[in-house]
Protein backbone atom coordinates (compact mmCIF):
# COMPACT_ATOMS: atom_id res chain seq x y z
CA UNK A 1 0.00 0.00 0.00
CA UNK A 2 1.69 3.11 -1.19
CA UNK A 3 0.42 6.28 1.82
CA UNK A 4 -0.56 9.53 1.24
CA UNK A 5 -2.04 11.96 3.34
CA UNK A 6 -3.73 15.59 2.36
CA UNK A 7 -1.60 16.85 4.64
CA UNK A 8 1.14 16.59 6.97
CA UNK A 9 1.57 18.62 10.29
CA UNK A 10 4.15 18.95 12.83
CA UNK A 11 4.22 19.75 16.24
CA UNK A 12 6.95 22.48 16.61
CA UNK A 13 8.07 20.62 19.83
CA UNK A 14 9.00 17.70 17.94
CA UNK A 15 10.26 19.61 14.61
CA UNK A 16 14.08 18.86 14.72
CA UNK A 17 13.30 14.85 16.37
CA UNK A 18 14.42 12.12 14.24
CA UNK A 19 10.99 10.62 13.17
CA UNK A 20 9.52 14.28 11.68
CA UNK A 21 12.74 14.39 9.66
CA UNK A 22 12.24 10.56 8.36
CA UNK A 23 8.70 11.71 6.99
CA UNK A 24 10.67 15.28 5.48
CA UNK A 25 12.50 12.70 3.54
CA UNK A 26 10.16 10.36 2.72
CA UNK A 27 7.40 13.16 0.88
CA UNK A 28 10.31 15.67 -0.10
CA UNK A 29 7.76 16.95 -2.56
CA UNK A 30 5.08 17.82 -0.03
CA UNK A 31 4.43 20.60 2.25
CA UNK A 32 4.53 19.83 6.06
CA UNK A 33 3.03 22.45 8.22
CA UNK A 34 4.84 23.38 11.62
CA UNK A 35 1.60 24.06 14.15
CA UNK A 36 1.35 24.74 18.25
CA UNK A 37 -0.85 22.13 19.07
CA UNK A 38 -3.84 20.27 17.94
CA UNK A 39 -6.27 23.36 17.48
CA UNK A 40 -4.77 24.14 14.25
CA UNK A 41 -5.79 20.99 12.42
CA UNK A 42 -9.53 20.64 13.40
CA UNK A 43 -10.72 22.61 11.00
CA UNK A 44 -9.85 20.03 8.41
CA UNK A 45 -11.92 17.43 9.70
CA UNK A 46 -15.29 16.33 8.10
CA UNK A 47 -17.67 16.20 10.34
CA UNK A 48 -20.86 16.16 9.06
CA UNK A 49 -21.37 12.22 9.63
CA UNK A 50 -18.86 9.29 11.76
CA UNK A 51 -18.13 8.00 8.14
CA UNK A 52 -16.93 11.50 7.35
CA UNK A 53 -14.66 11.77 10.56
CA UNK A 54 -12.91 8.53 10.22
CA UNK A 55 -12.46 8.72 6.66
CA UNK A 56 -11.04 12.75 7.13
CA UNK A 57 -8.92 12.31 9.68
CA UNK A 58 -6.78 9.19 7.79
CA UNK A 59 -6.11 11.28 5.88
CA UNK A 60 -4.46 13.80 7.96
CA UNK A 61 -0.82 12.94 9.75
CA UNK A 62 0.32 14.93 12.91
CA UNK A 63 3.58 14.57 14.60
CA UNK A 64 3.91 14.92 18.30
CA UNK A 65 4.63 14.53 21.84
CA UNK A 66 3.43 11.48 23.93
CA UNK A 67 2.29 13.32 27.09
CA UNK A 68 0.17 10.36 28.66
CA UNK A 69 1.70 7.35 30.40
CA UNK A 70 3.94 5.54 28.42
CA UNK A 71 3.49 2.06 29.61
CA UNK A 72 -0.06 0.98 29.90
CA UNK A 73 -1.93 -2.15 30.09
CA UNK A 74 -4.01 -3.65 27.16
CA UNK A 75 -6.61 -1.91 26.21
CA UNK A 76 -8.72 -4.92 25.27
CA UNK A 77 -8.16 -6.08 28.90
CA UNK A 78 -12.28 -6.66 30.45
CA UNK A 79 -13.05 -6.66 34.46
CA UNK A 80 -14.22 -9.74 36.12
CA UNK A 81 -14.05 -13.38 35.02
CA UNK A 82 -12.18 -12.22 32.21
CA UNK A 83 -8.72 -13.59 31.71
CA UNK A 84 -6.37 -11.56 29.77
CA UNK A 85 -2.73 -12.06 28.78
CA UNK A 86 -0.72 -9.35 30.94
CA UNK A 87 0.16 -7.72 27.58
CA UNK A 88 1.43 -4.62 28.15
CA UNK A 89 1.32 -1.09 25.47
CA UNK A 90 3.25 1.72 24.44
CA UNK A 91 1.40 4.32 22.01
CA UNK A 92 3.57 5.36 19.71
CA UNK A 93 0.75 6.19 17.50
CA UNK A 94 -3.13 6.41 17.07
CA UNK A 95 -4.85 5.35 14.53
CA UNK A 96 -4.50 3.48 11.50
CA UNK A 97 -4.44 4.24 7.41
CA UNK A 98 -5.96 0.57 7.03
CA UNK A 99 -9.58 0.25 6.53
CA UNK A 100 -10.74 -3.40 8.25
CA UNK A 101 -14.90 -3.08 8.94
CA UNK A 102 -14.26 -4.99 11.82
CA UNK A 103 -11.95 -2.16 13.53
CA UNK A 104 -12.89 -1.18 17.27
CA UNK A 105 -10.74 2.25 16.81
CA UNK A 106 -13.42 3.32 14.47
CA UNK A 107 -15.98 3.45 17.66
CA UNK A 108 -13.45 4.19 19.94
CA UNK A 109 -11.26 7.02 19.42
CA UNK A 110 -11.43 10.39 20.79
CA UNK A 111 -9.00 12.16 17.49
CA UNK A 112 -9.80 10.64 14.04
CA UNK A 113 -5.90 12.09 12.93
CA UNK A 114 -3.47 9.91 12.80
CA UNK A 115 -1.17 10.88 14.91
CA UNK A 116 2.46 9.85 15.76
CA UNK A 117 4.14 10.17 18.91
CA UNK A 118 8.14 11.31 18.07
CA UNK A 119 9.92 11.85 21.48
CA UNK A 120 11.15 7.99 22.00
CA UNK A 121 14.21 9.25 24.23
CA UNK A 122 11.34 10.05 27.22
CA UNK A 123 9.81 6.61 25.66
CA UNK A 124 12.44 5.08 26.10
CA UNK A 125 13.87 6.69 29.60
CA UNK A 126 10.40 5.63 30.95
CA UNK A 127 10.78 1.83 29.48
CA UNK A 128 14.14 1.75 31.65
CA UNK A 129 12.42 2.70 34.85
CA UNK A 130 9.49 -0.38 33.66
CA UNK A 131 12.61 -2.67 33.14
CA UNK A 132 14.13 -1.95 36.22
CA UNK A 133 11.37 -2.36 38.21
CA UNK A 134 9.90 -5.81 37.05
CA UNK A 135 11.88 -9.32 37.69
CA UNK A 136 9.56 -11.46 34.79
CA UNK A 137 9.29 -11.33 31.38
CA UNK A 138 6.93 -8.66 29.93
CA UNK A 139 5.55 -8.29 26.46
CA UNK A 140 5.54 -4.69 25.20
CA UNK A 141 2.92 -3.89 22.23
CA UNK A 142 2.76 -1.34 19.69
CA UNK A 143 0.27 -2.57 17.66
CA UNK A 144 -3.61 -1.88 20.07
CA UNK A 145 -4.39 1.23 18.69
CA UNK A 146 -2.22 1.24 15.30
CA UNK A 147 -0.97 -0.71 13.12
CA UNK A 148 3.53 -1.55 14.03
CA UNK A 149 4.67 -1.63 10.71
CA UNK A 150 1.61 0.00 8.57
CA UNK A 151 3.45 3.58 8.26
CA UNK A 152 7.11 2.12 9.07
CA UNK A 153 8.40 2.61 5.35
CA UNK A 154 7.95 6.69 5.68
CA UNK A 155 8.60 6.73 9.76
CA UNK A 156 11.19 4.32 10.18
CA UNK A 157 10.59 4.36 13.43
CA UNK A 158 10.70 0.52 14.41
CA UNK A 159 14.55 -0.19 13.93
CA UNK A 160 15.26 2.31 17.07
CA UNK A 161 12.75 0.30 19.08
CA UNK A 162 14.25 -3.23 18.03
CA UNK A 163 18.00 -1.86 18.86
CA UNK A 164 16.96 -0.27 22.33
CA UNK A 165 14.63 -3.84 23.35
CA UNK A 166 17.76 -5.91 22.09
CA UNK A 167 19.55 -4.33 25.07
CA UNK A 168 16.40 -5.11 27.56
CA UNK A 169 16.56 -7.13 30.61
CA UNK A 170 12.90 -8.33 31.02
CA UNK A 171 11.08 -6.58 28.32
CA UNK A 172 10.27 -8.18 24.84
CA UNK A 173 8.93 -5.92 21.73
CA UNK A 174 5.79 -7.28 19.78
CA UNK A 175 5.07 -5.42 16.77
CA UNK A 176 1.51 -6.39 15.83
CA UNK A 177 0.58 -5.49 12.44
CA UNK A 178 -1.29 -6.33 8.88
CA UNK A 179 1.72 -4.88 7.16
CA UNK A 180 4.52 -6.95 4.84
CA UNK A 181 6.32 -3.47 5.51
CA UNK A 182 9.76 -5.27 6.73
CA UNK A 183 12.26 -3.98 5.34
CA UNK A 184 13.56 -1.38 8.15
CA UNK A 185 13.78 -4.36 10.16
CA UNK A 186 15.90 -7.06 8.24
CA UNK A 187 19.26 -4.98 9.01
CA UNK A 188 18.70 -4.97 12.55
CA UNK A 189 20.07 -7.27 14.85
CA UNK A 190 16.98 -7.97 17.24
CA UNK A 191 19.11 -10.49 19.47
CA UNK A 192 15.61 -12.64 20.46
CA UNK A 193 13.82 -9.82 21.82
CA UNK A 194 11.35 -8.96 18.72
CA UNK A 195 8.33 -10.70 18.16
CA UNK A 196 6.34 -9.55 15.02
CA UNK A 197 2.71 -10.72 15.04
CA UNK A 198 1.21 -10.92 11.97
CA UNK A 199 -3.00 -10.99 11.89
CA UNK A 200 -4.17 -13.16 9.50
CA UNK A 201 -7.29 -14.11 8.16
CA UNK A 202 -8.52 -16.99 4.83
CA UNK A 203 -8.00 -14.68 1.52
CA UNK A 204 -11.31 -13.79 1.21
CA UNK A 205 -11.78 -12.08 4.63
CA UNK A 206 -8.49 -10.09 3.61
CA UNK A 207 -9.93 -8.82 -0.07
CA UNK A 208 -13.29 -8.04 1.12
CA UNK A 209 -13.17 -7.06 4.58
CA UNK A 210 -9.47 -5.86 5.30
CA UNK A 211 -9.16 -3.21 2.75
CA UNK A 212 -5.71 -1.42 2.10
CA UNK A 213 -3.61 -4.18 3.81
CA UNK A 214 -0.74 -6.06 2.79
CA UNK A 215 -2.64 -9.57 0.98
CA UNK A 216 -1.66 -12.93 3.05
CA UNK A 217 0.45 -13.96 0.74
CA UNK A 218 2.79 -11.00 0.91
CA UNK A 219 2.58 -11.36 4.97
CA UNK A 220 3.20 -14.59 5.12
CA UNK A 221 6.13 -13.78 2.86
CA UNK A 222 7.43 -10.91 5.37
CA UNK A 223 7.32 -13.72 8.18
CA UNK A 224 9.65 -16.13 6.45
CA UNK A 225 11.90 -13.10 5.65
CA UNK A 226 12.03 -12.13 9.26
CA UNK A 227 12.75 -15.62 10.78
CA UNK A 228 15.57 -15.80 8.43
CA UNK A 229 16.76 -12.67 9.37
CA UNK A 230 16.87 -13.97 13.57
CA UNK A 231 13.17 -12.58 14.63
CA UNK A 232 10.22 -14.35 16.41
CA UNK A 233 7.10 -14.58 14.37
CA UNK A 234 3.61 -15.29 15.88
CA UNK A 235 0.31 -15.15 14.60
CA UNK A 236 -2.66 -13.84 15.43
CA UNK A 237 -6.07 -15.29 13.81
CA UNK A 238 -8.35 -12.91 15.55
CA UNK A 239 -10.95 -11.92 14.83
CA UNK A 240 -12.45 -14.86 13.41
CA UNK A 241 -15.56 -14.47 11.68
CA UNK A 242 -18.51 -16.65 11.42
CA UNK A 243 -20.28 -16.67 7.90
CA UNK A 244 -21.51 -19.68 5.21
CA UNK A 245 -18.68 -21.49 5.02
CA UNK A 246 -16.45 -20.22 6.95
CA UNK A 247 -14.99 -23.80 7.86
CA UNK A 248 -13.98 -24.17 4.70
CA UNK A 249 -11.86 -21.17 4.47
CA UNK A 250 -10.66 -20.89 7.30
CA UNK A 251 -9.07 -24.88 6.70
CA UNK A 252 -7.72 -23.60 3.65
CA UNK A 253 -5.53 -21.03 6.34
CA UNK A 254 -4.50 -23.93 8.06
CA UNK A 255 -3.39 -26.18 5.46
CA UNK A 256 -1.39 -22.85 4.24
CA UNK A 257 0.40 -22.46 7.35
CA UNK A 258 1.25 -26.07 7.65
CA UNK A 259 2.52 -26.04 3.92
CA UNK A 260 4.54 -23.02 4.87
CA UNK A 261 6.13 -23.32 8.53
CA UNK A 262 7.35 -26.31 10.64
CA UNK A 263 6.48 -27.01 14.30
CA UNK A 264 8.37 -25.04 16.59
CA UNK A 265 9.16 -22.44 13.74
CA UNK A 266 6.10 -19.93 15.40
CA UNK A 267 6.68 -18.22 18.83
CA UNK A 268 2.76 -18.57 19.81
CA UNK A 269 -0.29 -18.24 18.22
CA UNK A 270 -3.36 -15.65 19.28
CA UNK A 271 -6.80 -16.94 18.62
CA UNK A 272 -10.11 -14.48 19.26
CA UNK A 273 -13.21 -14.32 17.69
CA UNK A 274 -15.27 -11.24 16.38
CA UNK A 275 -16.29 -9.07 18.90
CA UNK A 276 -17.40 -5.71 19.56
CA UNK A 277 -18.33 -2.69 21.72
CA UNK A 278 -21.79 -0.86 21.53
CA UNK A 279 -21.91 1.63 18.51
CA UNK A 280 -19.53 -0.36 16.12
CA UNK A 281 -21.49 -2.00 14.04
CA UNK A 282 -23.93 1.04 12.97
CA UNK A 283 -20.36 2.95 12.16
CA UNK A 284 -19.29 -0.18 10.22
CA UNK A 285 -22.55 -0.28 8.20
CA UNK A 286 -22.11 3.51 7.25
CA UNK A 287 -18.49 3.43 6.18
CA UNK A 288 -18.66 -0.36 4.52
CA UNK A 289 -22.41 -0.45 2.80
CA UNK A 290 -23.61 -3.90 2.52
CA UNK A 291 -21.07 -5.64 5.20
CA UNK A 292 -22.93 -8.36 7.05
CA UNK A 293 -20.66 -9.47 9.48
CA UNK A 294 -22.42 -8.15 12.18
CA UNK A 295 -25.45 -9.54 10.83
CA UNK A 296 -25.54 -12.55 12.95
CA UNK A 297 -26.88 -13.44 16.35
CA UNK A 298 -25.13 -11.66 18.88
CA UNK A 299 -24.91 -11.16 23.18
CA UNK A 300 -23.50 -9.11 25.35
CA UNK A 301 -21.26 -9.90 27.90
CA UNK A 302 -20.61 -8.56 31.62
CA UNK A 303 -17.83 -6.27 29.68
CA UNK A 304 -20.79 -4.93 27.31
CA UNK A 305 -19.12 -6.29 24.28
CA UNK A 306 -21.64 -8.59 21.71
CA UNK A 307 -20.04 -12.25 21.04
CA UNK A 308 -21.39 -15.48 19.24
CA UNK A 309 -23.80 -17.17 21.08
CA UNK A 310 -21.66 -19.85 23.64
CA UNK A 311 -22.62 -23.01 21.47
CA UNK A 312 -21.34 -21.15 18.14
CA UNK A 313 -18.37 -20.00 20.10
CA UNK A 314 -17.40 -23.39 21.10
CA UNK A 315 -17.94 -25.00 17.78
CA UNK A 316 -15.38 -22.57 16.26
CA UNK A 317 -12.85 -22.46 18.69
CA UNK A 318 -12.87 -26.51 19.10
CA UNK A 319 -12.47 -26.55 15.13
CA UNK A 320 -9.00 -24.02 15.60
CA UNK A 321 -7.85 -25.61 17.67
CA UNK A 322 -8.23 -29.24 16.62
CA UNK A 323 -6.57 -28.10 13.66
CA UNK A 324 -4.08 -25.78 15.38
CA UNK A 325 -3.19 -29.43 17.31
CA UNK A 326 -3.13 -31.08 14.22
CA UNK A 327 -0.14 -28.62 12.46
CA UNK A 328 2.05 -28.22 15.67
CA UNK A 329 0.60 -29.41 19.00
CA UNK A 330 3.39 -28.34 21.13
CA UNK A 331 2.73 -24.56 20.18
CA UNK A 332 1.89 -21.92 23.09
CA UNK A 333 -1.77 -20.64 22.80
CA UNK A 334 -3.68 -18.20 23.99
CA UNK A 335 -7.99 -16.70 23.22
CA UNK A 336 -8.01 -13.29 23.61
CA UNK A 337 -10.69 -11.73 26.54
CA UNK A 338 -11.88 -15.79 27.33
CA UNK A 339 -13.50 -16.47 30.87
CA UNK A 340 -11.66 -19.27 32.99
CA UNK A 341 -14.69 -21.98 31.98
CA UNK A 342 -13.02 -21.30 27.89
CA UNK A 343 -9.75 -22.57 29.47
CA UNK A 344 -10.17 -25.18 31.02
CA UNK A 345 -12.19 -26.87 27.75
CA UNK A 346 -9.66 -25.88 24.94
CA UNK A 347 -6.84 -25.61 26.69
CA UNK A 348 -3.89 -28.46 28.27
CA UNK A 349 -2.85 -26.00 31.17
CA UNK A 350 -5.38 -23.73 32.83
CA UNK A 351 -3.57 -20.59 34.26
CA UNK A 352 -4.65 -19.06 37.09
CA UNK A 353 -3.77 -15.75 36.62
CA UNK A 354 -3.03 -13.12 33.76
CA UNK A 355 0.98 -13.61 34.56
CA UNK A 356 0.90 -17.68 34.14
CA UNK A 357 -1.13 -17.04 30.48
CA UNK A 358 1.83 -14.51 30.10
CA UNK A 359 4.52 -17.32 30.71
CA UNK A 360 2.79 -19.67 28.51
CA UNK A 361 2.82 -17.44 25.62
CA UNK A 362 6.51 -16.59 25.87
CA UNK A 363 7.55 -20.46 26.14
CA UNK A 364 9.34 -20.47 23.10
CA UNK A 365 11.06 -16.77 23.69
CA UNK A 366 13.37 -18.46 26.64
Amino acid sequence: MSVRFEHIFIDREVSDLRIPNNVRDYFPKQTLVEVDGFEAIKKFIDRRDSKSIINSGKKLLYLNNYKGDVIKYCPAKSPGEYLCCDLHTINLMSNCVFNCAYCILQACLTNPVMQVHCNLDHIFAELDKFDNSVNQPIRICTGEVADSLALDNLLNQNKYLVKYFAECRHLYLELKTKSAAIENLLDVDPKGRTVVSFSLNPKAIVSKIELHTSALTERLSAARRLISAGYHVAFNIDPVLYYDGWKRDYIELFDTLKEQFKPGEIAWMHLGLLRYIPGLAGIARQRFPGIKIFDQEFVQGPDRKYRYPKPIRDEIYAFLYENLQDWDANMPRYSCVEKASHWKKFHPHIPENTAQVNKQVLQRLD
